[in-house]
């Protein structure tokens, strides 16, 4: 962060950082529990309190703000006294607190740092394809103040009522504006840092501190700095994408994963009376820390499930054999209930294989012409990424080359994964770790049948993939570490000064190697700000004319564009809404009338009947295409051909976009349509 403009993102960092923690941490309240697990669990339950929130508010239409959040939050809080009340008993944290507040701060600061470095200002923006839909959104959320998960999609399919995607990253930010009064670029990046800092880094050291319960206060110290010190995750969703929804339900899954192998090891450690509510309180928990991911991006609850697979099915098989063993009623409940899990697969098969038959089609075209998009692309050999999970190498999402390798870093997560196979409860782990990078090297280096099935649900993106690794890869470079703490450690008798100093040796060498080799001018790139687009989506000259049109166009109306111009930002850069708020959607008659025969209108009289209802008087043009157009073919050739056939009346231009007025269809009466 090399200017003094970062300064100004101070203040909606400090927000977004309190919208992830205060609302979680009024949930928390009424338990006893250790300030690293409370600090962990804090960011998804306010995830989880905001995705209901929104919902809820919606559902009662009121206007999403801040108070329905409180609101969710307080009845969390009343569950949680309750569950005290019934006997609840959360492990303590013994020792001082301030070590591990110092070592979060650093490791957030690194974070920071090699995020951020090549980027000048905290107002620039993503310059990538699914940002263009993030950041209309957002704009969307606080024009109309409809923040539910159950609608958000229809801001691209007009045409529906209800249509799914999840708003937790979109209301995190919106908050943030509201309550801070910052833009959305701002709010954005602060809530990008807010998400590492507060889910992110508490997550990991509390999914260490589970995972290594024996030293659990230095497991944490040693995770925190590790958490900065990986290419894949924090960095590369930030760049590749940009996946800011996926971003956040990965920086939860630390937490995710570590309530339910914590409530299953409470379970079998409580005594036979404590068990049922024990079991009944960690599902709850479970349920509640899983739909935070879902609020975030549910395609990452199939990482989850993928991660705790392995645990779950080592359970069930040991329980299997010894129920075998025994005999007797216990051999033929566990008959029965094979036979129920049968039924149960067969089941969830059938629905699986009927929706992949009536709503993906997938006997209309060949399994090898699926998954063939820039994110499913194999970009090397089988070998290249072998040698990158194993040299802690990974792809930036700018470029073909990746990082350098991570020497020190790769040999904690080797020594960690020795480590982790000898101790059976640890054990778990290297098979989550395999199964991931197994994945990982699928994505990247092949496209055969087998892989695309095999990655299907990660629509076949490494990246994805490899930022999944991490959460398990930061844990198990904290049991490597401190492996090789406690060698140096017989002749040094401070082994936690050892592990935590020997940490940020690894992270400090990880985090110089990431700024020098890619991450960071990769994260410029992304965020590069042209006074003139190329092949951006937006520049700073046009984002200065958006700013300017609320003071032309009247209040109500909507602005017509082609959105691969840049004209999809309209709203979002203090403008009027526009007609196409991303490049791609499923869009309603009227909206198709304009995007394919704008140019028709002094012949058909459909296309003013169409202006008429979508409140349109005015276009946006520019004489350029993000990226070089949409490489499916021109979807939107009406805006264009009008004004480029001199049908409209120039009102504006800023000498590369240009603000035209329609005149053919008269003045608009009516309110804005819904």
């Amino acid at each position: 962060m090399t200017d003094l403009g970062w300064i100004t993102a101070g203040a909606p960092l400090a927000v977004a950082a309190a919208l992830l923690v205060v609302p979680g941490a009024l949930a928390l309240a009424p338990l006893r529990m250790g300030w690293t697990a409370r600090a962990a669990l804090a960011g998804p339950l306010s995830v989880m309190v905001i995705g209901v929130a929104g919902i809820v508010a919606a559902g009662l239409g009121l206007s999403f703000s801040i108070w329905p959040v409180l609101a969710v939050a307080a009845v969390l809080a009343l569950c949680a006294w309750l569950a005290r009340r019934g006997g609840l008993q959360l492990p303590r944290e013994p020792g001082r607190v301030w070590p591990l507040v110092l070592t979060w701060v650093l490791a957030a600061a690194v974070i920071a740092v090699v995020a951020f470095a090549a980027v000048p200002s905290p107002t620039a923006v993503s310059q990538t394809y699914d940002n263009v839909f993030h950041l209309s959104a957002i704009a969307a959320i606080l024009e109309g103040g409809d923040a539910s998960s159950l609608t958000l999609r229809t801001l691209i399919e007009t045409g529906d009522s209800f249509s799914f995607y999840p708003s937790g990253w979109h209301s995190l930010v919106a908050l943030t504006v509201q309550v801070s009064g910052t833009s959305i670029p701002i709010a954005v990046n602060a809530a990008w840092l807010a998400v590492a800092a507060v889910v992110w880094l508490p997550g990991v050291a509390w999914f260490a501190q589970v995972c290594i319960p024996g030293s659990s206060r230095t497991a944490a110290l040693v995770a925190l700095p590790l958490g900065a010190a990986f290419g894949a995750m924090p960095y590369a969703l930030l760049t590749w994408g940009t996946l800011y929804p996926t971003y956040l339900a990965t920086a939860l899954l630390p937490a995710a994963i570590a309530v339910p192998v914590l409530g299953w090891r409470g379970w079998r450690a409580a005594r036979a009376g404590a068990r049922r509510p024990l079991l009944w309180w960690s599902l709850a928990a479970t349920a509640l820390v899983a739909g935070a991911v879902a609020f975030g991006q549910p395609r990452v609850l199939v990482t989850w499930a993928l991660l705790l697979a392995v645990p779950v099915v080592g359970v069930l098989a040991a329980a299997a054999g010894g129920a075998w063993r025994a005999g007797g009623a216990e051999r033929t409940r566990l008959l029965w209930l094979a036979a129920a899990a049968a039924a149960g697969t067969i089941a969830v098969a059938a629905v699986g294989f009927w929706y992949l038959v009536t709503r993906l089609g997938l006997f209309e075209r060949p399994l090898d012409d699926r998954l063939g998009g820039p994110q499913a692309q194999a970009v090397q050999s089988l070998g290249d990424g072998v040698w990158q999970v194993l040299a802690q190498s990974w792809l930036t999402g700018v470029g073909g080359a990746p990082t350098w390798p991570a020497p020190l870093l790769a040999a904690g997560v080797l020594v960690g994964l020795v480590v982790a196979w000898r101790a059976p409860r640890t054990r778990w782990l290297v098979g989550s770790y395999a199964l991931v990078a197994a994945l990982y090297v699928l994505a990247a280096g092949s496209d055969d049948v087998v892989t695309k099935l095999a990655t299907a649900l990660w629509y076949k993106d490494k990246y994805r993939l490899s930022s999944a690794l991490v959460v398990v890869a930061v844990v198990v470079a904290t049991l490597g570490v401190m492996a090789v703490s406690r060698w140096i450690g017989r002749r040094v008798r401070a082994r936690a000064a050892v592990a935590v100093g020997l940490a940020w040796l690894v992270a400090g060498a990880s985090a110089v190697s990431l700024g020098a080799t890619g991450v960071t001018d990769a994260v410029g790139y992304v965020f590069r700000m042209p006074d003139r687009a190329v092949d951006e989506v937006v520049s700073s000259r046009q984002i200065a004319f958006f700013s300017q049109l609320d003071d032309i166009v009247p209040e109500g109306q909507r602005v017509a564009g082609d959105p691969w111009d840049g004209s999809a930002w309209t709203q979002v850069f203090g403008g009027p809404e526009p007609v196409f708020p991303h490049v791609n959607g499923q869009w309603d008659a009227d909206r198709q009338t304009i995007a394919w025969h704008l140019a028709d209108i002094e012949s058909n009289p459909q296309v003013c009947d169409a202006l008429d209802r979508l409140m349109v008087r005015y276009v946006t043009y520019a004489p350029r295409a993000f990226g070089g157009g949409d490489p499916a073919g021109n979807h939107f050739p009406g805006p264009h051909a009008a004004v480029e056939a001199g049908l409209f009346t120039l009102v504006a231009t800023d000498g590369e976009t240009s603000l035209y007025r329609i005149d053919q269809c008269g003045p608009l009466e009516h309110a804005p349509a819904s």
